[in-house]
């Protein structure tokens, strides 16, 4: 029998890309994908997954009116952005850690835009509790099969909320210009993330 891999996301488009640019790249596993926790279950149909592959942003049932930022907001928060001009002001003349200074001064201009993009998620109601949930209820009915993340939107704090709650790994999707760049992307980088994802597979069974 073949390792089963359990891919639970919310999005149709992710689950293309699993089943056309990923799974034909291993045909020594098999491949069960759902949209929830419970419609794995019942796809599996009894059998025990060897790996569950999560998405972990998805849509937040207590947010009841999602809705998009104006743009007008946007435009007006992005104006009181730094710019590459407070960057490089006065670095000629620094004296101290330079590298560290620019560095620094660089990273201010992403942590805007990183917040930025947080409140904006927020108020369209995508957020890390679908993800975490279906961590919870493998580890529940499931306790033996390690579980990774398998995310393309995910921020630094995700990442430390992911490994906090236990997750075995986590990982990138590639994401392109458009649909037809992303598809090329994430066949390009399968082989690595399924060589990536036996590696854990084969580490849980040496340790069961």
């Amino acid at each position: 029998m073949k390792p089963i891999v359990c891919f639970i996301d919310d999005s149709g488009f992710e689950h293309d890309l699993v089943q056309h640019e990923i799974a034909p790249s291993a045909p020594d596993l098999e491949f069960v994908q759902a949209a929830t926790f419970d419609e794995a279950v019942h796809r599996l149909n009894d059998k025990v997954p060897a790996l569950f592959l999560l998405d972990l942003w998805g849509q937040d049932p207590d947010i009841s009116e999602p809705r998009l930022t104006p743009i007008e907001e946007l435009k007006r928060r992005v104006a009181a952005f730094p710019t590459l001009d407070h960057v490089y002001k006065g670095l000629d003349p620094f004296e101290g850690d330079l590298y560290n200074e620019y560095l620094k001064r660089l990273f201010a201009l992403v942590d805007c835009w990183r917040n930025l993009f947080e409140d904006v998620c927020n108020r369209i109601g995508q957020n890390r509790k679908y993800g975490l949930f279906n961590l919870r209820q493998a580890r529940l009915h499931y306790p033996q099969t390690p579980a990774v993340f398998y995310t393309r939107k995910s921020l630094i704090q995700d990442a430390v909320a992911m490994f906090k709650a236990g997750a075995d790994g986590l990982f990138i999707k590639p994401t392109g210009s458009d649909d037809d760049d992303t598809r090329r992307l994430t066949r390009a980088y399968a082989p690595r993330l399924l060589d990536d994802l036996r590696k854990i597979m084969r580490a849980e069974s040496a340790g069961a």
